[in-house]
């Protein structure tokens, strides 16, 4: 078979939704490569080329859109984030989440402290650099390149901060947006049902109720691998230097593969690379040259810049895996409740209330009904003629990725599942929240390449997915989520069995796609605000305060501590270096036996990815507790604090103190609440 990336100069592209020569793949059966599908039509008058841009220029249209009004789906317009939540600053529509305080409370205060200080942001001095667990760089060159988009917050120096911001929110999406059509027809898939995958990915609960993350760490793979296919194409042309040009650029994003929550990006992103590089390995009709030097040459990039970052990041990352948590860690294989693993479609009503038992966001998953409508469709005897090829590469490794995900959420291991690498680094609760987005993937690719489904299969496809639906969401509602009605069980299910068939009978049409993407969108619509602007983490005079002594502080090499993660977190987003605040990555060891030198609280403050709050308690000995997991807890006078770090010039908090060590300088309004600002010495 030729191979449709290098068959043709003679062939022009298609609209976007086709195939990678114009047209979505021919099924056995129905007339060779030009044959359109039966029931596809051509709108009159709409030139080809204006349909095969119209849904990327859509996308950047909106993207524009959201960027110039400084747009974003943020929850920094909490109440405890506001300088008087009685008289908030700025355009919120909608309420905030308060399970999303992983963003809120750091991953936002982080992106937006790097724009007050142009560089690294001012997490806690106890902690090791994070760099890396937060896809950001410090002062490493290499870092800066391949961290690139938290180095673009940086632009916040000349550009609106609120503008950059969303710049930043809304780029992931943006490039998985554009990427996996492009990805799709490049391995011989239907570009629009690429789009489908795109869209229900993003749109789901897992994605609207995790801050986005999943998006976050796939769209840069996906855009690395898609530009690792152009490579191997421009190569086989004779196109040296645009092959050299797209190599490079794929080695570069796929260098920052290993960032932010590692196991998801692995998870996700590697099923993506390997059927890229496959796919590349295996294209017929080249010299071994011509199909192994461009993946040797995106390789090496990627290897040089992938590695320099982690050199660069070493004591930050010797720092995380010798911690208790959540370095010492190890999970096992783990059967997860129906309900939460299939439950994705019923999951609006979260929006209305929250779980029993639990919270959104350990409730919430992608479609992982996808599986159930891809087995359907091979058991209907459609995978008689998906011949195992060089076209079915990619599905066949995204399926068995899922497959085994899917089984680590769905079995219970015992002890030696924490032998198994990789997956012993995600609990299962995590692995059932993405594995979703793999099925996705496999039910696209599937239906772009095998025979259009008959009403009968459709219908089957259709009435499974829908009663899956409905039994998973029936236990949500006989669980979690009793505020689910019996109407919100039976439209669940019955828009799920509505997409199933429609897209199962139409793959290669756009409207199903439309309603696709529409349903999906019902259970998120309201999980997130629509805020214009920073709020009051920028506009209060709270704030601006704080950035101007952010900057003395900086420009002097002093440090401030608060007993108030509220005020932590507005000093963090103003560029204000403390000791209290955030440790993301594990401790500087150095700078806690400062603190702690006999040792004797090393179990608590040995700890990673979280939360360091500060209790002042004048006269009373040092105490070092946590929560278990993610929080560690400093009670300390705060003149002994001063003490031990001589570059502590402010302490605020809302406790009036008599301390020696300590003057009252002014009070802040922050939260609703007065807190006074104590200068030390």
């Amino acid at each position: 078979m030729t191979d449709p990336a290098v068959s043709a100069p003679a062939a022009r592209p298609g609209p976007v939704g086709d195939g990678p020569s114009g047209t979505p793949p021919a099924a056995p059966g129905q007339g060779g490569a030009g044959a359109a599908p039966r029931g596809r039509r051509t709108a009159p008058g709409v030139p080809p080329r204006v349909r095969r841009h119209l849904p990327a220029a859509l996308v950047l249209l909106g993207y524009a859109l959201l960027v110039l009004t400084g747009t974003t789906t943020s929850s920094i317009g909490i109440g405890h984030l506001r300088q008087d939540p009685a008289a908030p600053l700025g355009t919120q529509v909608g309420d905030p989440s308060w399970i999303r305080s992983d963003e809120y409370n750091a991953f936002t205060p982080i992106d937006l402290s790097i724009m007050a200080t142009g560089g690294a942001p001012t997490l806690s001095a106890l902690g090791e650099r994070a760099d890396v667990v937060h896809r950001f760089p410090s002062d490493g060159p290499l870092e800066t390149l391949v961290y690139f988009d938290a180095t673009l917050l940086r632009a916040a120096t000349v550009l609106p901060d609120a503008m950059v911001f969303a710049a930043h929110w809304w780029l992931p999406v943006v490039v998985l947006l554009l990427a996996l059509p492009r990805w799709f027809r490049q391995t011989g898939h239907s570009g629009r049902l690429g789009w489908l995958a795109g869209l229900l990915v993003v749109l789901s609960p897992s994605v609207a109720w995790w801050s986005m993350q999943p998006v976050q760490l796939l769209a840069w793979t996906v855009a690395g691998s898609s530009l690792l296919l152009t490579a191997a194409e421009r190569w086989a042309q004779g196109s040296r230097v645009l092959a050299a040009l797209a190599a490079a650029g794929s080695g570069l994003l796929l260098a920052g593969l290993p960032s932010a929550y590692i196991p998801w990006a692995l998870v996700l992103g590697l099923p993506v690379l390997v059927a890229s590089v496959l796919h590349v390995l295996t294209a017929p009709g080249r010299t071994w040259a011509t199909r192994v030097v461009p993946v040797a040459a995106a390789g090496l990039v990627a290897a040089v810049l992938g590695l320099g970052t982690l050199w660069e990041n070493r004591a930050g990352l010797q720092a995380l895996l010798g911690t208790v948590y959540p370095g010492s860690r190890r999970s096992a294989g783990e059967a997860q409740p129906l309900g939460m693993l299939l439950g994705a479609p019923g999951l609006g009503a979260l929006q209305d209330g929250d779980p029993v038992g639990t919270n959104a966001s350990e409730l919430s998953s992608s479609f992982t009904v996808a599986f159930v409508w891809a087995l359907v469709l091979l058991a209907g005897g459609a995978a008689a003629s998906l011949r195992l090829r060089r076209e079915a590469l990619p599905a066949v490794v995204v399926g068995v990725s899922g497959l085994a995900l899917l089984a680590w959420c769905t079995v219970s291991t015992g002890t030696p599942g924490e032998h198994v690498p990789l997956l012993n680094r995600i609990t299962a609760p995590r692995a059932a929240q993405v594995v979703g987005v793999l099925g996705v993937l496999l039910v696209a690719m599937l239906l772009s390449r095998l025979p259009r489904p008959s009403w009968a299969l459709a219908g089957l496809s259709a009435l499974a997915c829908g009663g899956v639906t409905a039994y998973a969401v029936s236990s949500l509602r006989a669980t979690s989520l009793p505020q689910t009605s019996l109407a919100g069980v039976a439209l669940a299910a019955l828009g799920v069995a509505v997409v199933v068939l429609a897209v199962s009978r139409a793959p290669h049409r756009t409207w199903p796609v439309v309603l696709a993407a529409a349903l999906a969108l019902v259970p998120v619509a309201r999980a997130n605000p629509v805020l214009v602007g920073l709020g009051d983490l920028r506009a209060s005079s709270s704030a601006r305060y704080l950035a101007q002594a952010g900057d003395a502080a900086r420009a002097a090499g002093q440090v401030w501590a608060s007993d108030s993660v509220a005020i932590d977190v507005v000093m963090l987003a103003n560029g204000v270096p403390s000791l209290s605040g955030l440790q993301r990555s594990g401790p500087d060891r150095q700078q806690w036996e400062r603190l702690d030198p006999s040792g004797t609280f090393r179990s608590s403050w040995n700890r990673g990815g979280g939360y360091l709050p500060f209790a002042f308690r004048e006269g009373g000995p040092l105490e070092i507790t946590d929560n278990g997991f993610d929080s560690t807890v400093v009670t300390v006078d705060p003149c002994a604090l001063a003490a031990t770090f001589p570059e502590l010039s402010h302490v605020v908090s809302g406790q009036a103190f008599t301390g020696p060590c300590l003057t009252a300088e002014r009070t802040l309004l922050w939260g609703g609440v007065e807190h006074t600002v104590y200068r030390v010495g």
